[in-house]
């Protein structure tokens, strides 16, 4: 080796070449320097479709732990927008986009980090069955965290190309994913130029179906990606998305390197010379870089002696040497420089004298005296690593060893004994100014409070008053009420039989919090009237219900308040906290009390909390998406103090009772196809309990058993003339946030109503509505009710022929008219029960029980009865009457059968919203058959065989 390093090597290269070496190399250098992102590749995809509404897709082969997965699920009809139709979604799956043309085709994107225990496949619930597509595509080396870079979409006209929306991606290396949705399942969807497709799959059924597919290519560059095109295709309304997937940082990436020496060594004793490989710019470094196992760095220096010039890095990114010079004279200064890692960095290299106070430079420098002081943790000891400390905990015993050069065996010898005061003091190195008060307490022959300094030099010791034995050990310990990075000094000035002065530190450690403790849980915006429901009291403070009927605190996605301390082991604020020179944070996590193995939901913004003060930090923009009680855990936000592990709090105790931001009613009209209900004709209403993000989802918590509540339907478009029954709904009927009912019905007054719209709210017993959101738009409900009746007129003829007798499906309307709307209503002749009146002597009946049968033609709103003719000498009459009531009455004539009677007992088509008022009260339609009776008045008649 020439003991250059590559950038070095490559500096000398550009001084010497000509201009196009010199660029190749700079190229070279360049791309070496910067650290890369690891590429993106594709794993698998797996597609189903179907008219349905519970679409089930496998989980594509060859998916393993940390992959990340996009799910594109298309459906045709209007339950738009489709993430709001959703009822259910598989636990794990995050919503990233939706969009829809408002009409008849829509899509939803959603995305899964995979476990180490994924199902087999995955199953979402639609509130509508239609024709629908899905496909899944997974993708390896994404960022688990945020996997989705940008994403856009955009609804297109009929055309034959498909266009999905340009993005700008922030990253280099992005995975562009497209996402197609086309209006016909017999359509094609192809690959862009330059794109790989993942899937295309289509449900059949022509122009009632859709075809979807997926493309994907990599972007290098950072920048707009330019709108993808998928051509040739069928000339079809479409939808096309864009997602762009980020991508993790490559392994091996390092930001910089640290070398750190003490600023003091002693001659007789070896310091310790240390390299780390950083992989952000903290500084001293927190994150090292884990992945340089293996590979080397080089040290060099003169006069002194180092343990190895080439030194290997472990596994944690740390690789150290001892660095002697016993020949020293008193105040020898050494430099030691650093070259030669295998992995270059993105920024310089960096000197941390005593392991704090970095600054950008290749090398360090030590000054060996020939007496000084070593902190060790045993009687006559090598100098310890103070290891990281718990604030307000005590840290073990140490010993100072007050030690000069042997002039004769240039070995440690006393320099001290007996009883005398050592000047101690404390530096705050990160954060680099410490808080109020000497809170740290040393203790030697007793308890002091010692003097801090902040990073930029020590000024300001504490006299502690310490007993040396023969071999010059003092006993001390201490405890440190703060957090932070610091360093303990400790000096003596010579005087007397101390011919020269003594110095000597520790290491730069870590005090991380004991604790941290949450209060102050409260509802965010309260005094504008968010909290303020009937369920929830004054002034919004957290309730800390424990069961399914305590006092609600919150609806599910709203913001709530909370304030964090972090605490030292006595519960005392630690008020270095959050003032280091990367600021540590603090992250809440959920954990569910109620329901038992409900679901966990999702904690936003879980560590936005404000600049911390005194080691105290208020958030106010927190949300839990679920129903429930939790409690809220503090820990550090990164997970890791300043590189020396995390820290977890004390639970908060209970948070809740959480209720759903609002309802969503979805309306399936008693006549769906024709788009409207008949008066007193039961509508079917889904009730789902939303959350109040920006994309409400379902509250799954609220069901059955658990936090569902009584729900009442009410009408909320004002409709006068009219009432609505059965409009309660009990808590059993919720599942998975989700209920169904076809009992309501809305019912006029009046038949002679004209059609209006109402609108289906739905309420609980905590306030919770359908009416009453903050984040987002509820939805409710709406149906055109008519007021409708079947009409069955009287017919007479020859009882030589059939006779055909009309009956019309009416609505009124500003007078009774044939309902062409109507597509639902269905008669059979099964449903009229006949009567045989007896006749009188004059006017005798010769029509016995069904010597004529009916049967019955047409379709909503005519129909019509065909009436068989009884035949010669049969002539008389029959009332025929329509069940139209819950239970039917009477018997049919199906088939001629009058040798025996009737043909069997009428049915009843259970439309009792077409009865009317033909006697005086509500009643079935009914209506009389004449075959050969006298018809008057008639001048002249004649029939025709």
């Amino acid at each position: 080796m020439d003991g250059l390093g590559w950038n070095e090597r490559c500096r000398a290269v550009l001084t010497s070449r000509p201009l196009l070496t010199t660029a190749l190399v700079l190229a070279a250098w360049m791309a070496f320097a910067t650290p890369a992102l690891a590429a993106i590749t594709f794993v698998g995809s797996n597609t189903t479709s179907g008219n349905v509404s519970v679409v089930t897709v496998n989980k594509p082969a060859g998916l393993t732990t940390a992959d990340v997965m996009f799910a594109l699920i298309t459906q045709r009809g209007t339950g738009f927008p489709l993430d709001k139709n959703m009822v259910s979604v598989p636990a794990g799956w995050t919503l990233v986009l939706a969009n829809d043309n408002g009409s008849s085709v829509g899509i939803v994107i959603y995305r899964k980090v995979a476990t180490s225990s994924e199902p087999a496949s995955y199953s979402w619930t639609i509130g509508s069955k239609d024709r629908t597509a899905a496909g899944i595509v997974a993708f390896r080396g994404v960022d688990t965290s945020t996997p989705v870079n940008v994403s856009g979409s955009q609804v297109n006209s009929a055309s034959t190309s498909y266009t999905a929306p340009s993005v700008s991606t922030t990253v280099a290396n992005a995975m562009l994913v497209t996402f197609y949705a086309a209006t016909n399942g017999s359509g094609s969807v192809n690959a862009p130029t330059g794109m790989a497709q993942a899937f295309a799959v289509g449900t059949g059924g022509g122009s009632k179906g859709v075809v979807a597919g997926s493309s994907y290519a990599a972007q290098a560059t950072i920048g707009a990606s330019g709108n993808k095109i998928s051509a040739s295709n069928s000339s079809l309304v479409n939808i096309g998305a864009l997602v762009a997937l980020q991508p993790i940082a490559a392994a091996g990436a390092v930001d910089h390197y640290e070398l750190s020496l003490p600023t003091a060594s002693l001659a007789c004793v070896a310091s310790t010379a240390t390299v780390t490989a950083c992989a952000n710019s903290s500084s001293p470094c927190t994150s090292a870089a884990t992945s340089l196992n293996g590979q080397t760095a080089t040290l060099s220096t003169s006069g002194a002696t180092l343990g190895a010039t080439t030194l290997t890095f472990n596994a944690s990114g740390v690789a150290s040497t001892t660095l002697s010079y016993p020949s020293a004279g008193n105040g020898t200064a050494v430099s030691v420089a650093l070259s030669g890692e295998q992995s270059a960095a993105t920024n310089a290299r960096q000197c941390c004298p005593n392991g704090s106070s970095c600054s950008a430079a290749n090398s360090c420098s030590t000054i060996f005296n020939t007496a000084g002081f070593i902190i060790s943790s045993s009687l006559g000891g090598t100098s310890a690593t103070v290891p990281t400390q718990i604030a307000g905990t005590g840290s073990g015993n140490y010993f100072l060893r007050a030690v000069q050069t042997s002039t004769s065996t240039q070995a440690c010898v006393a320099a001290l004994s007996g009883s005398t005061t050592v000047n101690w003091a404390s530096q705050c190195n990160n954060p680099s100014t410490c808080s109020a008060g000497n809170r740290l307490s040393l203790t030697g022959n007793s308890a002091s409070a010692i003097a801090s300094n902040p990073n930029t030099g020590v000024t300001s010791t504490t006299p502690v008053a310490m007993t040396f034995d023969a071999n010059g050990n003092a006993p001390f310990s201490f405890v440190y009420n703060d957090v932070g990075q610091i360093t303990l000094y400790a000096s003596k000035s010579a005087s007397g039989s101390l011919l020269s002065a003594l110095s000597g530190a520790t290491n730069a450690f870590i005090v991380k919090p004991a604790s941290f403790k949450v209060s102050g849980i409260k509802c965010t915006s309260f005094t504008s009237g968010t909290c303020a429901i009937s369920a929830i009291a004054s002034p919004g403070n957290n309730p800390g219900a424990s069961t399914f009927t305590g006092p609600a605190f919150i609806q599910a996605g709203q913001a709530f308040s909370a304030t964090v301390t972090a605490v030292d082991s006595s519960g005392n604020a630690t008020p270095n906290y959050g003032q280091e020179t990367l600021p540590e944070g603090v992250r809440l996590t959920a954990s569910v009390l109620l329901p038992i193995g409900g679901s966990s939901g999702t904690l936003g913004n879980a560590s936005a909390f404000g600049s911390f003060s005194g080691g105290v930090a208020t958030g106010a923009t927190f949300n839990w998406s679920e129903v429930g009680i939790i409690n809220l855990i503090p820990a550090v936000a990164d997970g890791d103090y300043l590189g020396a592990g995390n820290v977890t709090g004390t639970i908060s105790g209970n948070v809740g009772r959480f209720i759903p931001d609002h309802f969503d009613t979805l309306v399936t009209q008693g006549c769906s196809a024709g788009g409207f209900t008949y008066s007193a004709q039961p509508l079917t209403v889904q009730i789902t309990a939303r959350n109040g993000q920006s994309t409400p989802a379902i509250t799954v918590n609220y069901g059955a058993g658990t936090f569902a509540k009584a729900v009442t339907l009410s009408e909320a478009n004002g409709v006068a003339g009219g009432s609505l029954s059965n409009a309660g709904v009990a808590p059993t009927a919720f599942s998975a946030g989700v209920a169904a009912t076809n009992a309501p019905a809305f019912s006029y007054v009046s038949a002679t109503t004209a059609p209006a719209v109402i609108k289906l709210r739905a309420t609980d017993t905590d306030g919770v509505s359908s009416l009453m959101t903050v984040a987002a738009s509820s939805v409710e409900g709406t149906s055109v009710v008519r007021s409708g009746r079947l009409q069955l007129q009287n017919a007479y003829g020859s009882e030589r022929l059939a006779l055909q007798m009309p009956l019309a499906v009416q609505y009124w309307s500003g007078g009774w008219q044939k309902n062409t709307a109507d597509t639902c209503t269905s008669v059979t002749a099964g449903q009229f029960a006949w009567a045989f009146p007896a006749g009188t002597a004059t006017r005798p009946n010769n029509l016995a029980a069904c010597e004529s049968a009916m049967t019955v033609s047409g379709a909503a709103p005519n129909y019509t009865l065909n009436l068989s003719a009884p035949g010669a000498t049969n002539s008389g009459w029959t009332d025929v009457t329509l069940n139209l009531g819950a239970t039917a009455a009477g018997n049919a004539c199906t088939t001629v059968n009058g040798a025996t009677g009737y043909s069997g007992s009428a049915t009843t088509a259970n439309a009792p919203w077409l009865q009317f008022n033909w006697t005086g009260s509500a009643g079935n339609p009914a209506a009389r058959a004449t075959f050969g009776v006298f018809k008057s008045p008639i001048i002249y008649g004649r029939e025709n065989y």
